[in-house]
């Protein structure tokens, strides 16, 4: 007799033939500026990084940083989308750099503040891959029934060591990610490639073929009618290319360029797109797709910080 699946993920055949396919709601960015931090004292940040790194001569990069944490961003976040996170029983936090406040985790602050009472889950050190991880997770559990809405929040703060520019954030920004059974934005499950190695969530790509630059993204690439290019890719890049990350964003410059797609008056009209990225440190490709409607989608910027986000 197979075990009993814990309470978090057990649900009835109903539930799950009757769940509908998942999709994307809203794609809405934040981006932050010194006035948002909540007055953090950046002492204990200081003597971690040291037990961490050694003694350091140099801290300017802290005490001219905007020192924005992600506890700072989850009660922004939580307040300005307060109407849109009713019936969300799951909450995907990602960042690919450590908090500028390391004792405790944002999630837990932005399910308090929350109503109800969502899943958690946190989704960290795997670079531009994080947010397609938290997708495929979200996804997952929207198909078989196990969540109704979701909010995956991608978060990106800039108050980093000097030794860490490989990875650091050109800013301090947010993009919180709605998804449910009745959004206008279709989307299947994602991909994330290891090289050398078997596809995580997907079907095993080819290694090369008539894709080119996105032979690694597999059969998504051929059925795309465009492409959101993440800033990773650094091979030519065919005309169907419909917006670029930009540089200095390692885990939310997709979904930036993706927001801000949405926002173009003239923007795309209908079509599949694929998202795909690849991450400069670490050996991930990722890949999306997901169908635009015709006309105007549904995207929205958090009114008062629209004219921060690019």
């Amino acid at each position: 007799m197979p075990p009993t699946p814990p309470p978090g993920t057990r649900r009835s055949p109903a539930a799950r033939d009757g769940a509908a396919g998942p999709s994307i709601e809203r794609v809405i960015p934040f981006a932050f500026t010194a006035a948002d931090s909540g007055g953090n004292d950046t002492r204990p940040y200081r003597d971690h990084v040291e037990s961490v790194y050694g003694t350091l001569q140099d801290f300017s990069w802290l005490k001219d940083g905007t020192a924005v944490s992600y506890h700072d961003m989850a009660r922004v976040i939580a307040r300005e989308l307060a109407a849109d996170l009713v019936d969300v029983d799951l909450v995907i936090t990602v960042d690919a750099s450590p908090d500028c406040r390391h004792q405790s985790f944002p999630s837990c602050l932005l399910a308090d503040l929350m109503p109800g009472d969502p899943m958690l889950l946190g989704v960290s050190e795997q670079g531009v891959a994080g947010p397609f991880t938290a997708l495929r997770i979200a996804y997952d559990r929207l198909a078989d029934g196990s969540s109704r809405r979701a909010l995956v929040l991608v978060m990106e703060q800039s108050t980093l060591p000097p030794d860490d520019r490989a990875v650091r954030p050109a800013r301090d920004v947010a993009v919180a990610l709605l998804l449910g059974p009745d959004g206008a934005i279709p989307l299947e499950r994602p991909v994330v490639t290891v090289d050398g190695r078997r596809t995580a969530g997907g079907p095993e790509p080819a290694e090369d073929g008539p894709d080119g630059p996105y032979a690694p993204y597999g059969p998504y690439a051929s059925r795309a009618d465009g492409v959101i290019a993440g800033a990773g890719l650094t091979r030519p890049l065919p005309d169907a290319v419909l917006a670029r990350a930009e540089p200095g964003h390692p885990c939310a410059g997709v979904w930036l360029a993706l927001a801000g797609l949405l926002e173009e008056a003239d923007g795309p009209a209908g079509g599949r797109v694929l998202l795909a990225d690849r991450d400069p440190v670490l050996p991930y490709h990722c890949a999306l797709l997901l169908t635009l409607p015709a006309g105007r989608t549904p995207a929205r910027v958090a009114p008062r910080r629209k004219e921060l986000v690019p």
